[in-house]
């Protein structure tokens, strides 16, 4: 059983976070200093994050070829730092606390009166910034931790109650079994991780023990649209309220309408039509995200004609089918999607504004192209055009010499129509040349092919401007 009452951070007045450019960890630091400790971290290298974060009071080292621990007590790190990286390897043998980064949040989510905890293989970020987005616009202050930056908020993070808490939960490895929130929200389970879970066995188990740790009222709000979800749920013995496309679910979508770059639907309770609900992100995987916000928030007291009302001002988490420019003939979208299922979605999501759609993947990991290579040659169906462009690693080696090209020929055995290989410094030039009027152009993945879609999205503008 989870000790809810610890708090390991309670004792430290300077923390210093390896990384603190990350989305995960750069929350995490503006979360501490609203505290009251005294935050200061490293990056390999300068990005927007750590420029921000110098702006807010936090002190940024970029480099970690030496360290600055003076007067720090504690340090924190994440899985992407590895057990020889300079500064932890100096952290320990200093005798400084060292904690991995879920140890933190976990302990912070832990003390908190109300905790809400959004986990699952896909839709966590969005999913986790509805709900924040929408209980700071009831009035209700919660402090948020989501692993993009909220648009309507510009910020990965929400600093409010401390004893209410929102939180995206990492399930990449394993280390969401560390916390124990009063509610949860499960969006669906799912193969991805290959290298933390040897099979969907490993990964239910590890769902079933975090639903052990679930504090009073210990409910859990989950996908009935998910076979295994379902399973999963049921078998943990915790209370539980569903949420689907089926009227069998306690609640459900119907009517649903595809708008250019939104949704709408009838929402229903136990059966019964309870509120028309319009969203501005688009896709019936944002659908099903909404339900499950609705879902739990009505547990929380809220009328749901007042969460639909807030839903229909959401505008999106950056990189979850983030427009980065948008004229009549040409949009230009940038998304994280770098899981077949979420491949498959975002294009499908797409494909409904009834455009032609040319998509640019980036793989993310040698370990996910290696399983998936299957699964990735029937994601691409609804995209009329494909560029591929070569693995991101993410740290990883190539021990089995995987690369795009092994995906570029299922989907072309697949019959996809015109499927070509290009180097990322390619892409840009490319798709100026051969671009034609009514597209949109979807830059997909994890890894850095959001730079490509930005730089792409500024040629294309300065284009336009030119021959203005």
């Amino acid at each position: 059983m989870i000790d809810t009452s610890r708090d390991i951070i309670g004792s430290s007045h300077h923390v210093y976070l390896i990384g603190i450019g990350g989305v995960g960890m750069s929350a995490l630091a503006r979360v501490l200093k609203y505290q009251g400790l005294q935050v200061s971290g490293s990056d390999a290298r300068e990005n927007n994050t750590t420029k921000q974060l110098l702006t807010e009071g936090i002190r940024v080292y970029i480099g970690q070829n030496e360290t600055r621990f003076q007067d720090v007590d504690t340090v924190i790190y994440s899985t992407a730092i590895g057990t020889q990286h300079l500064e932890l390897k100096t952290a320990r043998q200093m005798g400084l606390k060292v904690y991995h980064r879920a140890e933190v949040l976990s302990s912070l989510l832990n003390q908190a009166e109300t905790s809400i905890a959004v986990t699952g293989t896909h839709g966590k970020t969005t999913t986790s910034s509805m709900v924040a987005y929408v209980m700071s616009q009831a009035g209700r202050r919660p402090t948020c931790l989501v692993g993009g930056d909220v648009l309507n908020f510009g910020t990965n993070t929400i600093l409010g109650d401390k004893n209410l808490w929102v939180s995206e939960v990492d399930e990449s490895d394993k280390s969401h079994e560390l916390y124990a929130p009063n509610y949860v929200i499960l969006t669906n389970l799912e193969m991805d991780h290959v290298d933390h879970y040897a099979a969907m066995q490993d990964l239910e188990s590890s769902f079933l023990r975090f639903l052990s740790n679930l504090r009073d009222p210990g409910v859990v709000i989950y996908s009935e649209d998910d076979e295994i979800l379902d399973r999963v749920v049921h078998e943990s013995g915790r209370p539980h309220i569903s949420f689907g496309l089926s009227t069998t679910a306690d609640y459900s979508a119907q009517e649903i309408k595809i708008n250019a770059f939104g949704t709408e639907f009838d929402f229903y309770e136990a059966g019964f039509f309870s509120a028309t609900v319009r969203l501005s992100v688009p896709g019936i995987h944002n659908v099903r995200n909404a339900l499950g916000v609705m879902a739990l928030l009505i547990q929380m007291g809220m009328d749901p004609s007042e969460i639909g009302n807030y839903l229909s001002s959401f505008r999106g988490a950056k990189r979850r089918l983030e427009v980065k420019f948008k004229t009549d003939d040409v949009v230009v979208v940038d998304d994280y999607a770098h899981h077949p299922t979420e491949v498959k979605a975002s294009l499908k999501a797409l494909k409904g504004v009834g455009k032609k759609v040319i998509a640019i993947f980036q793989p993310h990991r040698f370990s996910r192209t290696s399983h998936f290579i299957k699964e990735f040659s029937q994601a691409f169906e609804d995209a009329d055009e494909l560029i591929l462009t070569d693995v991101y690693s993410a740290g990883e080696a190539n021990l089995e010499n995987i690369n795009v090209n092994m995906i570029c020929e299922q989907v072309k055995k697949n019959g996809h129509p015109p499927v070509i290989t290009l180097a990322k410094e390619a892409i840009t030039r490319y798709l100026l040349e051969h671009l034609t009027p009514g597209s949109i152009i979807a830059f997909l993945g994890a890894g850095d092919i959001g730079d490509i879609a930005d730089e792409f999205a500024c040629r294309f503008k300065n284009n336009i401007a030119s021959k203005s």
